[in-house]
């Protein structure tokens, strides 16, 4: 079974079309002045896999505040908010980790596109290296 890598890095590099990669991530920055309204259902099988695999938001909520996960220095706001999303082979679908930044650390916070998107707008992203792992149960 694959699970999140402990070892994962999260990279600012230019990337064209973010959507393409197996793994990325992206930031939010919170702007209420926005106040978007989109309505819909996103469509995937990010609750199963997060139930079969219990320890990945942990995994990476540990990464996060354990040190800089990030290859360069970014400044974060209170409620930047931080999408992983990362593709297991087991799965068709990526899978997307949502995190707010509240008080100088990042808190497990549900990714919900329409109401992230409705307040927030992207500030940066790229790609992930090191995002999966292989360990025998």
């Amino acid at each position: 079974m694959c699970t999140v890598s402990d070892k994962l890095i999260l990279c600012t590099c230019e990337i064209t079309d973010i959507q393409r990669l197996k793994h990325y991530w992206i930031l939010y920055r919170h702007n209420p002045e926005k106040g978007e309204l989109l309505v819909g259902q996103p469509i995937g099988f990010d609750l199963l896999l997060q139930t079969e695999n219990p320890n990945n938001p942990k995994t990476l909520l540990d990464r996060l505040n354990g040190g800089n996960i990030f290859d360069k220095t970014i400044d974060f706001k209170n409620n930047d908010r931080l999408q992983i999303s990362i593709q297991f082979k087991e799965n068709d679908s990526p899978t997307d980790y949502g995190f707010e930044f509240k008080n100088g650390k990042w808190k497990i916070f549900e990714f919900d596109y329409f109401s992230w998107k409705s307040e927030h707008f992207e500030v940066k992203d790229g790609k992930i290296k090191n995002a999966v792992s292989r360990r025998k149960w």
